[in-house]
């Protein structure tokens, strides 16, 4: 299945919006100034004000061109965003230059912008963004002023300063690896839900156009019938006509071709959705037949007597892309079986090919496994549509190797989620 280019792209790069930055940064300058009155004026630290207020001002100015440069509903992407977090990156950095550096106890605040763009980046952006953040985090341990303070500044031992710049720069790249792994996770879930949503969505409208052109073909099928009749009429009466004959004789039969339609059009609608509810035999048999042609043969296997099931886009659809996958990479057959206890209603898919991956069968269910790990080029997207949609009827999904060799795939349901109801 393909992914639906703009939601895909959407999620690669989801950006900030211009306004939440804007106030994010306003909040830091505002954080910023509080700090250098209250230790400054209050306290009486000695302060480079003219520098420091300096930094705060470019902070600030930048902001303003960023507001009324862009719309407030504009998002920034990528390189545009990844250069203003290395602004507020530097700035920080500069700031805690002037006033002790590492030894400042607001140095912790380089995590910030680390940690926002981990959230919103991809990994090329993230790159340049943490090699910013290691040399600031260098430049504040080897040069940095010392410490504003009321008569001689502590002197820290070169061990500890070591430490802390080592536990700065390893606070700064676990938040950033955890949160980009997390944040892309869930992009990478999003991105398979929109193409999940949209595929039922296809078969919900699919579903109703069948149910519409039966419907028109019933309603229209009583007009068609009397212009049938008098056109019938008109043939036997004015047939050999030398002035009228032959547009007579068109009419009926373009009546007798458009009856004929409509008919075709009946069945196509009744046979796209003929139950709400049918034999599991019978329900293997329609997934079989939805991936035909197919380059292996599909056997069912489903002995007799197998229970009534409830027919939905989600089951049809999610075996449908098990089988699929399996006849992608099958040798010569794919088998799909069916059985059934007092509690539990079992399907099998099973095929004689390479099988799984070791190392991708643990993820298999993923939303991307990218195509390093899934192997034959693929993502792992069309398994973990599949997987979400046998979900959602209530099925468990377990995959596995056979040891003869192939791929099997079990879905198994409680009888109550996928039977149906005497009252259905």
């Amino acid at each position: 299945m393909e992914r639906p280019s703009i939601a895909a792209a959407a999620f690669d790069r989801p950006g900030v919006r211009v306004r939440t930055l804007a106030v994010l940064r306003w909040i830091a300058i505002g954080g910023q100034f509080a700090t250098l009155v209250v230790v400054g004026l209050y306290l009486g630290y000695p302060l480079l004000w003219p520098s420091l207020l300096a930094a705060v001002l470019a902070s600030a100015v930048l902001n303003i061109g960023l507001t009324t440069l862009y719309g407030r509903n504009a998002r920034l992407q990528g390189r545009d965003l990844m250069l203003h977090l290395a602004f507020d990156l530097v700035q920080a950095g500069v700031l805690l230059f002037l006033t002790g550096g590492l030894a400042n106890p607001f140095s912790i605040l380089l995590i910030v912008p680390v940690t926002i763009a981990a959230t919103l980046l991809p990994a090329r952006a993230m790159m340049p963004l943490g090699a910013i953040a290691g040399a600031v985090v260098f430049a504040l341990w080897s040069w940095a002023r010392p410490l504003p303070w009321k008569g001689p500044p502590p002197e820290f031992p070169e061990v500890y300063q070591i430490g802390v710049a080592v536990s700065l720069a390893l606070a700064i790249g676990f938040l950033a690896i955890y949160l980009w792994l997390v944040s892309a996770e869930a992009r990478d879930r999003a991105r398979a839900l929109v193409a999940t949503e949209a595929a039922l969505t296809r078969e919900a409208k699919m579903s109703a156009l069948g149910s519409l052109a039966a419907a028109a073909a019933h309603e229209l099928g009583g007009p068609l019938g009397t212009i049938t009749l008098i056109a019938r009429s008109l043939s036997d009466a004015l047939g050999d006509d030398p002035e009228f004959g032959e547009d007579i004789r068109l009419l009926e039969s373009e009546a007798a071709r458009s009856r004929g339609i409509l008919v075709r059009i009946a069945k196509r609608a009744e046979a796209e959705d003929p139950f709400a509810e049918l034999g599991l035999d019978v329900l293997l048999h329609e997934v079989a037949h939805s991936v035909a042609p197919a380059r292996v043969p599909v056997r069912v296997n489903a002995p007799a007597p197998q229970p009534m099931v409830r027919r939905s886009p989600e089951l049809l659809h999610g075996l449908a892309n098990l089988v699929a996958n399996a006849v992608r990479h099958a040798g010569s057959v794919v088998e799909l079986r069916a059985s059934a206890t007092s509690g539990d209603v079992t399907i099998t898919v099973l095929d004689d090919g390479p099988g799984f991956a070791a190392d991708v069968l643990p993820h298999l269910g993923e939303p991307d496994l990218g195509p390093s790990k899934s192997g034959a080029g693929g993502t792992g997207l069309g398994i973990f549509i599949a997987t979400t949609l046998l979900e959602r009827t209530g099925g468990r999904l377990v995959f596995r190797n056979r040891t003869e060799g192939g791929a099997q795939v079990d879905v198994r349901w409680p009888r109550s989620h996928i039977e149906a109801s005497e009252e259905e």
